[in-house]
């Protein structure tokens, strides 16, 4: 068990991103074709503006208070023109670096705009490890649902700017049963004391690596912590529900967010 935390942890925020330099080589030439939209728009919208004041001063000068077809027309491609998505170079991009099943799954929608194209070419570089880790949290959802932890089934993708800091409530039911069917096993006290030692241990080596991200080594010391207590209780044939976190931290990405609309994981930095 404590193999497989130690690797785990070897694992945590780096995805495999197979595929980044091939999504990296494309990234100059949609940015640029982004770049030009936006400059497009933002000329089309200007020329509109100066001939609907034009026109407004047309409708003023004739001091008839009509206000002509032309008018109307000028205000309807405004409208039209502002509404122009800047994103559709980037959709164009997403369709030719993401798999096909992906294509109509915009997952970097959540992200912001400024940062949209970098945050494509991050998922699209390691599809396996994306669809790994979202197939983790749907399974963190139906582990926890039996501990009445209520979680949505959004999964929503953002660059990493937290991590998620209530660990220990997701587990708190789960564990309080498992501390609980313990008391049933002979030498409960020193497999108490081996737990807390693994996660002890677990939390030093997260920190070793990431000095300044306490939250995140005390979430896996609390997970390895249940897991441990977990596979030694009677309910080790029952579903785990550390594994789908296990799992997750595994392909690389980590929770930010939790709540009853679904979770938020996090995009490492290219």
């Amino acid at each position: 068990m404590r193999d497989s935390w130690l690797n785990l942890i070897g694992r945590l925020f780096v995805p495999a991103r197979p595929q980044l330099g091939t999504c990296l080589e494309a990234r100059g030439t949609y940015a640029e074709a982004r770049r030009l939209a936006v400059e497009r728009q933002a000329r089309a919208v200007s020329d509109c503006v100066a001939r609907i004041e034009a026109a407004r001063a047309d409708v003023f000068a004739a001091n008839d208070g009509i206000v002509t077809s032309k008018m109307t027309d000028l205000e309807r491609e405004w409208r039209w023109l502002s509404r122009l998505d800047p994103d559709a170079a980037l959709m164009d991009a997403w369709a030719q670096l993401a798999p096909a099943r992906w294509v109509d799954h915009k997952r970097w929608r959540d992200v912001d705009p400024d940062t949209r194209l970098d945050a494509a070419i991050a998922l699209a570089s390691d599809v396996e490890g994306v669809e790994a880790a979202e197939a983790a949290a749907s399974a963190l959802r139906a582990a926890l649902a039996p501990w009445g932890r209520t979680i949505g089934a959004r999964v929503r993708w953002r660059w990493f700017d937290a991590d998620f800091e209530a660990t220990d409530e997701l587990y708190e039911t789960a564990l309080d049963a498992a501390t609980d069917a313990l008391a049933a096993v002979p030498g409960a006290a020193a497999v108490l004391e081996r737990a807390q030692g693994l996660g002890r241990e677990a939390r030093e080596v997260v920190l070793a690596r990431f000095p300044d991200r306490e939250v995140l080594a005390a979430a896996v010391a609390h997970a390895a912590f249940v897991d441990a207590l977990w596979h030694a209780s009677e309910f080790r044939e029952r579903v785990n529900p550390v594994a789908p976190l296990m799992d997750l931290w595994r392909s690389g990405y980590v929770l930010t967010a939790v709540d009853a609309t679904g979770v938020t994981l996090a995009i490492p930095p290219l």
